[in-house]
């Protein structure tokens, strides 16, 4: 004898589901939004019948054969569930069931049979962020319970856990899973209780059971090296996670500095304040390094240009250090200047090099190019570097709008101040310089900062031309007075010593004839810009030369 098989659903049947299950077991029906036993009974014609959920996954080896003895035909007939009597169900057609009874597949006048014959299939899974997100899920899931992936786990889980239909209290309740060691991870939750949202942005639950199975891990906050107050909103608008890591371009991690600090949802406090670690400046420890800022409170432009946090919460770890600046080697045509790079490189294996760009101006916006901190170290063609200075100089989140130039020893004269030195220049500034002022320094910042210690020997005199063109373009600045805050006096005093000293020094005298031209052009040119900005042009100072 051949029972009636139906197989139903509370909604609408998946087609795939049923043309699946159809296909295996031809003689079967479907009927589609059941809300009562009566709903199924008064279609079928055997006085017993079977009912298949579409929540279950039939085995292979069961074929719908059982028969059922003639004294236990007044009895509902529950098959096993993988391991939970609420699956397949072998129905007498006039059984007096309640709509209780018939919801959560709880029968009083059952008989359990020792047979699987089905297992749950997996709940629905959602990935979901917002709170309206979440209530549009409720609306739409086919299923009772459902899962909830959070954007800011890493879930290692085979979605096996079930809670079967009789138990009522379990099915209208919040489950949620540990993440690592916080049950603020994965949630299975009831489609027939619906959540706060303040529930749901805390991942707090009323009522809830905490499964003691750690099935996912928190995601790393999202990373963002930040430079400017741009750069953070950037930051703020792309950040995937609640919080993100403010990593300044000018620091380096710590290689033991792990990124691993998580605050569960559950600790409100800890996720809206600023979190600020230990960084290594000048030997010494400060705050100002890596910060881990929440997403949703904006800092000001103040904060982020200073690197100091308003609001905020110290953490004793060593987190980074000051990045070393970028040395950057600028050539154009110096005879010595393969020699100097190689002698630079040799100690300071991090230098670069810029070489044949045209313009004072353009050669170093390519250098502000090539360079990868914040500010960055600029050596010239010419210059010999001394034993003792070491490119370690580090400026404070103050001083980084600021040129600073250290002293370099002129090799006929031995004069001794910033003309060939090496200069530390903020990179942004550098980029963006006004390329209208004759004087490049200058056109970076108004702000200058003069280094008393010596840098290097600028060794221009290596030939004729070199030597004539040096001298020129110096003492054009110094008597036109184009570089700002000259001091009269010191430059009078230095106009007069290139003009007269150091003629027994290799290509001396070429030194002394060009300091007297160019003293003469710039006096001459001092209110003439245009003329003023030929001395950048080294095609036109090699007419000049040659004249």
């Amino acid at each position: 004898m051949i029972y009636d098989i139906f197989y139903v659903s509370r909604n609408k049947i998946d087609e795939d589901d049923w043309l699946s299950f159809n296909n295996r077991f031809p003689s079967s029906q479907k009927i589609e939004n059941v809300k009562t036993f009566l709903d199924i009974s008064k279609k079928s014609f055997t006085k017993l019948f079977w009912v298949v959920w579409d929540d279950l996954i039939i085995l292979e080896d069961f074929n719908f054969s059982y028969i059922v003895p003639k004294w236990d035909e007044q009895y509902i007939h529950v098959f096993k569930n993988a391991e939970y009597f609420d699956g397949i169900t072998l129905f007498p057609k006039h059984s007096d069931i309640s709509s209780k009874e018939f919801q959560h597949r709880f029968y009083i006048n059952k008989k359990e049979i020792d047979v699987t014959a089905s297992i749950p299939k997996p709940f629905e899974k959602f990935y979901i962020n917002t709170y309206d997100e979440y209530l549009e899920t409720v609306k739409n899931t086919k299923s009772d319970m459902f899962w909830v992936i959070w954007n800011d786990i890493e879930v290692d889980y085979s979605f096996n856990y079930y809670v079967p239909y009789y138990d009522y209290f379990h099915r209208n309740i919040t489950h949620i899973f540990k993440n690592a060691e916080h049950f603020d991870g994965l949630c299975l939750f009831s489609k027939n209780t619906i959540i706060s949202k303040k529930e749901f942005d805390h991942r707090f639950f009323t009522n809830k059971k905490e499964v003691d199975l750690v099935v996912s891990k928190p995601k790393i906050y999202d990373k963002f090296i930040i430079d400017s107050y741009d750069d953070y909103l950037t930051a703020k608008n792309n950040s995937s996670t609640d919080m993100f890591w403010f990593i300044p371009k000018e620091v380096l991690v710590d290689d033991n500095f792990k990124f691993d600090l998580y605050f569960s949802h559950h600790n409100v406090a800890d996720r809206n304040m600023n979190h600020v670690f230990k960084n290594i400046f000048r030997g010494e420890e400060n705050y100002a390094g890596i910060s881990l800022v929440p997403k949703n409170k904006e800092l000001s432009q103040k904060e982020i240009t200073h690197r100091f946090l308003v609001e905020k919460k110290h953490h004793d770890v060593i987190a980074s250090k000051l990045c070393p600046y970028d040395i950057i080697f600028i050539s154009y045509n110096e005879p010595t200047a393969d020699a100097n790079f190689k002698n630079l490189k040799s100690k300071f294996p991090r230098a670069k090099r810029v070489h044949g760009v045209k313009g004072i101006h353009q050669a170093h916006i390519a250098a502000a190019r090539l360079a990868e901190t914040c500010m960055f170290w600029v050596v010239d063609g010419d210059a010999e570097i001394v034993e003792e200075f070491n490119f370690d100089h580090e400026v404070s989140t103050y001083e980084k709008d600021i040129v600073h130039v250290w002293r370099s020893k002129n090799p006929i004269n031995d004069l001794v101040y910033g003309y060939g030195g090496v200069k530390l220049l903020p990179t942004s500034m550098t980029l963006n310089m006004d390329v209208s002022k004759p004087d490049m320094t200058t056109s970076i910042s108004n702000k200058f900062k003069a280094v008393k210690a010596i840098s290097n020997i600028t060794a221009f005199n290596t030939d004729s031309f070199n030597t004539w063109k040096s001298a020129f373009r110096e003492c054009c600045k110094l008597s036109s007075k184009i570089i700002d805050r000259q001091k009269s006096e010191e430059t009078l005093h230095r106009l007069d010593i290139w003009c007269t000293v150091g003629a027994d020094r290799p290509f001396g005298q070429e030194a002394i004839a060009g300091a007297i031209a160019g003293k003469e052009y710039g006096s001459t040119n001092k209110d003439n810009i245009e003329a003023l900005k030929k001395i950048n042009d080294f095609d036109w100072l090699k007419r000049k030369f040659d004249e």
